[in-house]
Parts: structure tokens; C-alpha cells; sequence
């Protein structure tokens, strides 16, 4: 088994008006809980740091799927959506959807098109994040071909 750790220090002080703060290897970022639900808003928190992490994970693992198929000039732009939920007094996330608009050569369109269901699902199973939340967390993907 392969194991790799992925270290961050986080630190808080008072209570939830306050900003506090994450770093890690590259990250060093202001957290805080989003003016939405009632905090400050300032720098990133934690529901877009999930979301960024699963929108990040798939798009690699698409590209990686792809070139594996042969596929050439990969070029994917993709914006992902989290919805977050208030349910049995509790918030959650409900569900990741992820848009991945896909461009590659010209002359592998038509490959693509029949490849693409089965090349979504191969890369959503290779993410490490998607793994993760699998069950908790209802993932889509609604792809749009360039």
C-alpha cells in the first residue's frame, strides 16, 4: 500500500466573527466562515476549499484519462458548483457538479463523442477526491464539447 500525507496548520482565535488562518506546503490563506452563513467572509473557508479540491482532483484526472486514450492538445476549462444544504439541523454538502468544457484536436471530435461517457467515469473513479466523498456527496458531471 502507498501512503503520502498531506500536512496543514490551521489557527483560530475567539469566536466565529474572527479570521483565522491556513497554510500548508504552497497554501497560506486567511480562512473565515462566508458572509452567507452569517461570518465575515474574509479570504477562503472551508466549503470552497472542498469544492476547489474536487474541482481540481476531476480536472486532473480528466486530463490524465484523456491523454492516456490518446488524446491531443487537451485544452479543458471547467467551473464546478457545490450546494450546500441545511438538513436535520445540519449543514452539508449535497452535491459537486462539475462542467468541464473539453477541447481537443480537431480530428479526434468524433472519438471523443463515443469515448467520453465511459473516459467522465474512468476519471471521476481516478479522484482521489471524488473517492473520499463517494456517499456522502453526490457528484455529476455535465461535460460540453468544444
Amino acid at each position: 500500500m502507498v501512503q503520502h500525507q498531506f500536512k496543514v496548520t490551521t489557527k483560530w482565535e475567539d469566536g466565529r466573527e474572527s479570521v483565522g488562518k491556513l497554510s500548508g506546503d504552497i497554501l497560506n490563506e486567511q480562512i473565515s466562515i462566508p458572509a452567507g452563513l452569517g461570518g465575515n467572509g474574509t479570504g477562503t473557508n472551508p466549503d470552497e476549499l472542498l469544492v476547489s479540491a474536487a474541482s481540481s482532483c476531476y480536472i486532473i484526472s480528466l486530463a490524465a484519462v484523456l491523454e492516456r486514450s490518446g488524446f491531443t492538445n487537451i485544452d479543458i476549462q471547467q467551473s464546478t458548483i457545490g450546494l450546500a444544504i441545511f438538513e436535520n439541523a445540519k449543514f452539508k454538502m449535497d452535491t459537486i457538479t462539475h462542467y468541464p468544457e473539453i477541447n481537443v484536436d480537431t480530428t479526434q471530435k468524433e472519438q471523443l463523442k463515443k469515448k467520453l461517457p465511459k473516459l467522465l467515469k474512468i476519471a471521476d473513479n481516478n479522484c482521489m477526491i471524488s473517492n473520499s466523498i463517494r456517499g456522502n456527496v453526490d457528484v455529476k458531471i455535465e461535460p460540453i464539447l468544444k
